[in-house]
């Protein structure tokens, strides 16, 4: 493990006074890579506190370009990036940031074909999608390898959160069972987000990659989490054990290459009657 240089030292000193990091969570951390899944509202937050924290090595994947309209939630995505690859524009902000970080920006969009080798080498993912497809993949695909991960869906004022570690806690299928029909009603692009939403969720799933990584804590597993920033409330609702999930249950099958996930689709889901916990898309 790499030893910490006096400007490390002091950059990350805030968090090496933390008893849950240490100098030896510091330098797991600038050891560590970091695989981001999406470019937008929740990946932009969740890469920025991934390298302020100073992940050594963050992968973005994501193939969309930056619109006008993203620049409210997307914060590292700024008026002149208009056009671009969103990935070549956090690969840009990010190592400007820190020099320790190094990002892989990635110009594709999961698959089923091509998931496994993007998340190869990952101590952690964010699935940071747009639509329910790639959310079920993501987590198809990391209940296979073994890859622990935090999917994250959010809409208006609302968001949902659960975090997985493979053969050890609930996954999404248990929870959901599988993708809902794609609804643009209640889309972002339907339904309207408010930027703080995608904000508070991508940082949430930042700081569950970064205790995964260190050993701080314990992740948000086995539950979801639902907050509602209209009234600044969060609930929290325990995930029943389903011995014949189709994703978890037998785990040493790559049952994503096999489940029909329809085609991929550029909008977030996730309906805000859902808050009780009654239906989402997360």
């Amino acid at each position: 493990m790499q030893t910490l240089t006096e400007a490390q030292i002091d950059r990350y000193s805030r968090q090496i006074l933390l008893a849950q990091i240490g100098g030896k969570g510091q330098k797991k951390l600038l050891s560590s890579r970091v695989t981001v899944v999406g470019a937008g509202g929740l990946g932009c937050p969740a890469a920025q506190a991934l390298a302020a924290a100073g992940v050594g090595a963050i992968r973005i994947i994501d193939a969309d370009r930056v619109e006008l309209s993203n620049l409210p939630r997307q914060f590292l995505h700024h008026t002149k990036d208009v056009g671009r690859y969103k990935v070549d524009s956090i690969k840009e902000k990010i190592e400007a940031m820190n020099p320790d970080v190094t990002v892989e920006a990635v110009r594709m969009f999961v698959d089923k074909d091509n998931i496994a080798g993007l998340l190869s080498g990952s101590e952690y993912v964010i699935e940071a999608c747009d639509g329910q497809a790639a959310k079920f993949l993501v987590n198809d695909a990391c209940v296979h390898l073994g890859i622990p991960f935090t999917i994250a869906g959010v809409v208006q004022f609302y968001g949902q959160i659960i975090s997985v570690i493979p053969g050890k806690t609930r996954c999404l299928r248990c929870l959901f069972r599988e993708p809902a029909p794609e609804d643009a009603q209640n889309s972002c692009s339907g339904a309207g987000v408010m930027g703080a939403a995608p904000g508070m969720a991508g940082m949430i799933q930042a700081n569950e990659a970064i205790k995964s990584i260190t050993g701080a804590g314990k992740l948000h597993a086995d539950k979801l989490m639902i907050f509602n920033l209209l009234d600044c409330s969060f609930d929290f609702l325990d995930i029943a054990s389903l011995p014949a999930c189709a994703a978890c249950a037998r785990p040493q099958e790559p049952f994503y290459k096999t489940f029909d996930y329809g085609s991929a689709v550029t909008v977030c889901h996730l309906r805000p009657e859902s808050v009780s916990g009654r239906d989402s898309g997360v």
